[in-house]
């Protein structure tokens, strides 16, 4: 006589590690989907930098060496004031009116918006071609391209993610500042700001010369040139912190590169100062910034 055995099936103990490891398994997926996202976003990051780096190049060759300029509008005369040849070569033109006559620059109160045309008007856009290589896939604060369209609601402040050193391409100093050209005094007191570099010529290394770097402006758009003080640990402008510790850049050659920050530091005197922080505490992070603005002439990548 046969005997039928009853099928054993699993225990509450079993069913339960079951589930555990199924949950560990997606747990696990799920950080790896995450990670694979982020170094996505990080690749396209550099690329649209790289396409930046290379646009302010192609520039310099186009225009018997003179680079893109770093300011997004001019000076406002009569007490400051932008030459024509400052202006023909900002990279955004964020000021006056575009081919259609609305407003380049947007005033909404809580502060000012740059239109599409502001970028697509700008002398880096025939070199750019897309709208959406001024804007960093990792940047949370950028709105759609279409809300900065004449009439466009917006819902967001920025366009753009990313901004030029004010270092490079400029006649005669950082993000040329008039205001300073033009007072002795002030020119004195801010002496290591005033370098020449219009042209690619001056500029003794460009494949160590940071050209463009990804910044979330604590006043909304990325106004003029990327700046930090090129003799103290003084931070006028901070990198975006969206990478984690990772703040990519490119070079003035149209190549890229990264810097990767200590701590955590740099990231929360950005969140309580915004702007304009002087910290001598943290030397560290500030050399790794100082050795791409100008090495050959402001820093260098031999120093401590």
């Amino acid at each position: 006589m046969s005997i039928k055995r009853a099928k054993r099936g699993f225990t509450l103990v079993e069913l339960l590690v079951v589930i555990a490891i199924i949950a560990i398994l997606i747990a696990l997926v799920t950080v790896a989907a995450g990670m694979m996202l982020d170094r996505a976003k990080s690749t396209k990051d550099m690329g649209n930098q790289r396409t930046i780096g290379q646009a302010t190049f192609s520039h310099a060759t186009d225009h018997n060496g003179k680079l893109l300029h770093p300011r997004t509008g001019p000076e406002a005369p009569p007490a400051e004031d932008s030459s024509q040849s400052q202006i023909d070569r900002m990279w955004i033109a964020a000021y006056g009116q575009d081919i259609n006559g609305n407003n380049r620059l947007v005033n909404q109160g809580s502060g000012y918006i740059e239109m599409k045309s502001a970028l697509e008007e700008g002398a880096a856009f025939q070199y750019i071609g897309s709208i959406m290589a001024y804007q960093s896939p990792m940047d949370p604060t950028i709105g759609d391209v279409s809300e900065f369209e004449a009439g466009g609601n917006f819902t967001n402040e920025r366009i753009r993610s990313y901004s030029l050193n004010a270092f490079v391409g400029v006649e005669w100093g950082a993000d040329d500042r008039t205001v300073y050209r033009d007072n002795p005094p002030l020119r004195l007191l801010q002496n290591g700001y005033w370098q020449a570099t219009e042209t690619l010529s001056q500029i003794p290394q460009p494949s160590e010369t940071m050209c463009s770097i990804g910044e979330q402006d604590s006043w909304g758009r990325n106004g003029h040139g990327w700046l930090i003080s090129p003799t103290s640990p003084m931070w006028s402008d901070f990198p975006a912190f969206w990478d984690n510790r990772r703040v990519n850049m490119s070079f003035v050659d149209g190549s890229t590169g990264a810097i990767t920050l200590d701590s955590d530091d740099l990231k929360e005197r950005w969140l309580q100062y915004g702007h304009d922080n002087y910290n001598p505490d943290n030397v560290v992070e500030y050399k790794k910034f100082k050795r791409v603005l100008l090495p050959g002439v402001i820093g260098s990548i031999l120093e401590d």
